[in-house]
């Protein structure tokens, strides 16, 4: 399953410990052409030769192939010719490789202002108050503000989720709510991923 035209991706730069997202542009018989990505961190970074790791949505799926920068393109927009993996090397992204990182975001649910606790592609983790009345399989509406690393820039996420877990702590009259997202858009989607590489990143940088 090849992405397609005009659908978003993300760019994982392995070399560099950096990512950004683009778009398919042309998938052709030998090569997929992407839109050079306009983020000045990353300008330089796109050599000839450079390996990357392409992700992109399907069917609320995550997929995954590794990719090299063969040249550039000019056209409306400029444009990165990679390589075309064959079918088979798209791998299918599991679930449990949505990994999950602490993130301390401003969110809403059901009006409610809150805090996330941790965050992944699929879902998040958050702190409310026991006067917060939130059940066990409930549907919920909400908005996630997602800020950008290397920019001022912030992004509201609109989606609706699920509650599949809620755990009181009594000793400090709160409780944590694990909810998944069922309805959002895979543009948003894709930007919670980069936003849960940059942290992993992150923190593996504090670590050395």
């Amino acid at each position: 399953m090849y992405p397609k035209v005009n659908q978003n991706i993300m760019i994982d730069i392995k070399s560099q410990d950096q990512s950004c997202r683009s778009i398919i542009a042309e998938v052709r018989e030998n090569e997929i052409l992407i839109g050079f990505p306009m983020d000045r961190n990353i300008i330089g970074l796109l050599t000839d030769g450079t390996q990357v790791d392409i992700i992109f949505m399907a069917d609320e799926h995550q997929y995954k192939f590794q990719a090299e920068i063969i040249g550039r393109k000019k056209d409306n927009i400029p444009l990165c010719r990679i390589t075309k993996p064959q079918e088979k090397e798209i791998i299918r992204i599991q679930r449990r490789d949505n990994f999950r990182v602490n993130s301390n975001l401003l969110l809403r649910v059901n009006g409610n202002k809150l805090n996330t606790i941790n965050i992944s592609a699929g879902g998040i983790l958050f702190s409310c108050g026991m006067e917060m009345d939130l059940q066990h399989g409930e549907v919920v509406a909400g908005s996630l503000m997602l800020s950008a690393f290397q920019s001022a820039e912030s992004s509201i996420i609109p989606f609706k989720g699920q509650i599949i877990r809620i755990h009181l702590i009594k000793d400090l009259d709160r409780k944590n709510i694990a909810m998944k997202f069922i309805e959002m858009d895979k543009r948003d989607q894709m930007k919670i991923i980069q936003h849960c590489f940059e942290k992993q990143r992150q923190m593996r940088l504090k670590s050395l």
